[in-house]
């Protein structure tokens, strides 16, 4: 499912949301697992990654001035989990530097992601993007236990 993944990151990079509409899927979820962060926690549902979150993440940075997964690579491959690294470069709003790692967990069926783990920098999100942007709701606070949805989606 590699080819799912190379088509989600160029859609990031890019800003090609009718491929990025594609390849997630109606019940996608989203789990931040950290604490003390502008998006600790999970998040259901496409209609909310696009209405939502989305909007919170790119709002926080001038699109001229940073290219989000600008390289990737994948890590692992089974079939239905890939594991993958993405790196972006640029500037947040703030005027800091936003060179950020993200490792990326995805659970894809039939040719779509239904669940996204994301793991980075937090002090860097938090520092470079949203110095004093108030955080979203999840619909699960994090917590290592809330990992069971990856495991049923």
């Amino acid at each position: 499912m590699s080819e799912v993944v190379d088509q989600f990151y160029e859609a990031i990079r890019t800003g090609d949301t009718a491929t990025l509409d594609a390849v997630i899927a109606e019940e996608f979820c989203l789990i931040c697992p950290t604490q003390n962060h502008v998006l600790s926690g999970i998040y259901e549902g496409k209609r909310r990654f696009f209405e939502e979150v989305t909007p919170h993440v790119f709002g926080c940075v001038n699109p001229e001035d940073i290219t989000f997964c600008q390289a990737h690579q994948v890590v692992v491959d089974t079939g239905e989990v890939v594991v993958a690294m993405a790196q972006n470069h640029g500037c947040g709003r703030t005027g800091e530097r936003y060179d950020q790692t993200y490792l990326h967990v995805f659970k894809i069926r039939d040719g779509q992601i239904q669940a996204l783990i994301e793991g980075f920098d937090t002090a860097l999100a938090n520092h470079a993007l949203w110095c004093g942007v108030e955080p979203l709701i999840p619909d699960v606070p994090a917590s290592l236990a809330n990992l069971d949805r990856f495991r049923r989606a």
